[in-house]
């Protein structure tokens, strides 16, 4: 490929990812607004990689089956039943632009797929054992994060040393090697800020290292996974490792997607397997096994009467202070799993088996809305999982049980009315008491326990140019949660319109109402005297591109809860500007006035495949500024600095993260090459 088409290449692929982090930052936002404050994000960036996978090598569009279309993370379920039924009726794409012919496709959804896919020969390439080492990708990825002010967990007194026993860089090192749907494998190694580095506790080195060896397409061994993989299993009722959205204006994207076994490479402690996992294929039957052996943190208060451990498993991954260097992989897990899965077309029927064995007792907290918690050493999940499409229409459902018998299901429908008007619908249930410990199911909730909800959605389409989009949700919590001390339900709404009049610009108006319970604060009524609180929040976002080199988006996002009369909002705005083939650079200001404890979120502020939310909360506003230099087709270097204001703060951040002061700013530097 000559340096011209490279280029092109390239362009359309920074084109496209821009326009696909966009959706992604509001889907992350939304997520983080909706996510219980004791369950964690995942840190998963394999998505990005996949992309980037696909635009070195693209994906042929004629061989392609449910599951590489589903990788692509563009196209929902609904989508790819149209496009797989349309290739059925009418044989292969003779060119890519037939895909205007596709139900379903429009000009946008087919500008962000053209740098990854292409409309190839029906024949698919074969490799041999020496193809799968040399025809693919290497990249190394080094970033590093730098707090430019020092906070109170690193400071040193006569008295004491420092709280914290490493520096505060947060430094992530990654190697691998891609050859896109044939093979991987890597070495992934970070330290998060606080942790040691080649000294103390960490005289290794980095805190964590991860690595995995994955192949893929081996003749009936559909996929081989070494080392470090994620495990997703039907929708997410019994296991869900990947990133995984919820409610928000992509309003067609409720069903859970993606292949059983997938390779792990991002710097997540937490949310993967270690260990050996397998899918076999022979005609339409697919048997998946794994099995995994890993040690993992958990805190105990200590049970010394009769010898048992006693605790809870610890997700942060931080290894910072005496404190939790005791917690350090205190605790051995056992895990295993198989799915038996039968496909017909672009359907399927699958059986789905987890279980988890810990080496010592685990044991639910006092607190009333953990009732119906976890307690033993001992987790065991089932379920039978769907998935099937008839003309217009595509189902899909699981329904799970857990060793007590306790049961949850989920069942949805996606369909397509008329040229440009599509429907979902989705109803689940979970039992209070159902229990699994990575399940990751579409709701309100981001645990799958304690919640029955019906969510209904409406996408219209007027050609290229407009969109509208609107769910409602309605859910119920039959017992205690998180800060809701009786049983209760509420419901949230969501109405969105785009307007798209040329390829550079775009305007988006979303208006969301939610009446969701909360305790009572203790100073207004008795105290857990549970209310309604209504909250409404406008946003709108406007980009466009005014020069061919330079382009300008703005989001203004304002809020209002109409129990206490407290209003927060948010204003956005960001610059970028590219300058010959090199260099790109971006700047961006934000002004933020929240109510008293609540937060605005932002995402999309990091390189690409940093999907860590900004939480905006008090008065202030903020600075960023990032340049990237491509020093060839193989080297390319970014460098990111952001400064924020808070006027009326005495410290900004809480606990030994406090800095003092009313400002706040940070340095990060990223490398990566390929070769």
């Amino acid at each position: 490929m000559g340096k011209g088409m490279m280029t092109v290449v390239c362009f359309m692929f920074c084109i496209t990812v821009y326009a696909q982090e966009e959706e992604t930052s509001a889907q992350l936002e939304q997520l983080g607004e909706q996510t219980d404050q004791e369950v964690p994000l995942p840190e998963e960036d394999e998505h990005t990689q996949t992309l980037q996978a696909f635009a070195r090598r693209r994906l042929n569009l004629n061989t392609a089956d449910a599951g590489a279309l589903q990788s692509l993370g563009l196209l929902d379920a609904l989508q790819v039943s149209q496009f797989l039924l349309y290739r059925k009726l009418l044989g292969p794409l003779i060119s890519i632009y037939e895909l205007q012919a596709v139900p379903g496709f429009d000009l946008p959804l087919i500008r962000r797929l053209l740098p990854f896919v292409e409309a190839g020969t029906e024949l698919e390439p074969y490799y041999t054992w020496k193809d799968y080492v040399t025809r693919g990708k290497h990249v190394v990825l080094l970033r590093y994060f730098r707090p430019l002010q020092t906070a109170k967990g690193y400071l040193h007194n006569d008295s004491a040393g420092a709280h914290y026993n490493g520096s505060a860089e947060r430094i992530m090192l990654r190697y691998r090697y891609q050859l896109s749907r044939y093979a991987s494998w890597g070495l992934v190694m970070e330290k998060d800020a606080g942790e040691q580095f080649f000294r103390g506790a960490q005289r290794k080195g980095f805190d964590h290292y991860g690595w995995h060896v994955f192949l893929q397409r081996m003749g009936r061994v559909k996929a081989l996974a070494l080392g470090d993989f994620t495990v997703n299993m039907g929708q997410g009722l019994v296991q869900w490792h990947g990133l995984a959205f919820g409610k928000s204006a992509v309003v067609m994207q409720v069903k859970r997607e993606g292949d059983v076994l997938r390779p792990y490479a991002s710097a997540g402690e937490f949310f993967f397997y270690r260990g050996l996992g397998m899918t076999w294929q022979r005609g339409r039957w697919e048997v998946t096994g794994f099995g995994s052996r890993r040690r993992l943190d958990a805190r105990s208060p200590g049970d010394s009467a009769i010898g048992e451990y006693s605790g809870s498993l610890v997700s942060t991954g931080y290894h910072r202070t005496a404190a939790e260097l005791a917690l350090q992989g205190n605790i051995l897990q056992h895990s295993a799993g198989a799915v038996v899965k039968w496909r017909q077309g672009n359907g399927h029927l699958a059986w789905n088996v987890m279980m988890h064995r810990f080496s010592k007792t685990l044991r639910k907290s006092d607190d009333m809305y953990k009732l119906f918690g976890f307690e033993g050493n001992t987790y065991f999940n089932t379920s039978l999982d769907h998935a099937f499409g008839w003309r217009n229409f595509h189902f899909f459902g699981e329904v799970a049980a857990d060793k007590h018998g306790r049961v949850a299901f989920l069942q949805g429908m996606l369909a397509s009315l008329a040229h440009g008007a599509d429907v979902a619908l989705l109803y689940r249930h979970e039992d209070p008491a159902y229990q699994t410990l990575y399940g990751n199911a579409f709701g309100e909730s981001s645990t799958v326990s304690n919640e029955s909800g019906l969510y209904t959605a409406l996408l219209l389409k007027w050609g290229s140019r407009w969109e509208l989009s609107a769910y409602a949700d309605v859910f119920r919590f039959p017992w205690l949660r998180y800060r809701v001390s009786k049983p209760s339900g509420g419901y949230d709404a969501l109405m969105a319109l785009a307007w798209h009049p040329d390829k550079t610009t775009a305007m988006t108006i979303q208006y969301r109402y939610e009446n969701k319970p909360q305790n009572a604060p203790e100073h207004e009524l008795p105290p857990y005297h549970v209310i309604r609180r209504p909250r409404q929040q406008l946003r709108c976002q406007f980009s466009m591109q005014p020069l061919p080199s330079v382009a300008w988006k703005c989001r203004v996002l304002a809020g209002r809860y109409h129990q206490t009369g407290q209003e927060s909002w948010m204003v956005h705005q960001q610059w970028q500007v590219k300058w010959k083939k090199a260099w790109r650079f971006s700047a961006g200001h934000t002004w933020f006035d929240t109510a008293e404890g609540e937060g605005v979120f932002l995402s999309g502020q990091g390189f690409p495949g940093d999907n860590s939310l900004l939480r905006l909360s008090g008065k202030g506003w903020s600075v960023q500024a990032q340049a990237q230099c491509r020093l060839s087709e193989d080297l390319a270097l970014w460098c990111r600095w952001q400064h924020g204001v808070y006027p009326d703060a005495e410290g900004t951040g809480s606990g030994w993260d406090l800095i003092p002061g009313n400002k706040r700013s940070n340095l990060q530097v990223q490398m990566q090459w390929e070769f």
